[in-house]
């Protein structure tokens, strides 16, 4: 079981975790709401996290880009802090 990252180390790791082929936690992690509102975008669960990204990844992610070619993930991943601060700043 991983615990919820509280170090730029245990954040790495995280983000090294391979997902599919083609994919790692990192490609989802980033978040430009984020970044501009100062929130940290850190799964509380990384266990969830990585176990939702691999089925995304595998059932979904590696067909299309199988078909289609190289494809790049902007954002995968939003924690609830985020995805709070993503919809009131939709609603203003």
């Amino acid at each position: 079981m991983m615990k919820r990252p509280q170090t730029v180390k245990s954040l790495e790791e995280l983000g090294r975790v391979r997902l599919s082929k083609n994919f790692f936690m990192r490609d989802f992690l980033h978040s430009e709401i984020s970044q501009i509102e100062g929130i940290p975008n850190i799964p509380d669960n990384p266990d969830l996290a990585i176990a939702s990204g691999k089925s995304l990844c595998e059932q979904v992610l590696e067909p299309i880009q199988k078909a289609f070619g190289r494809i790049s993930i902007r954002s995968g991943y939003r924690s609830s802090a985020v995805n709070a601060k993503g919809a009131e700043n939709k609603n203003q």
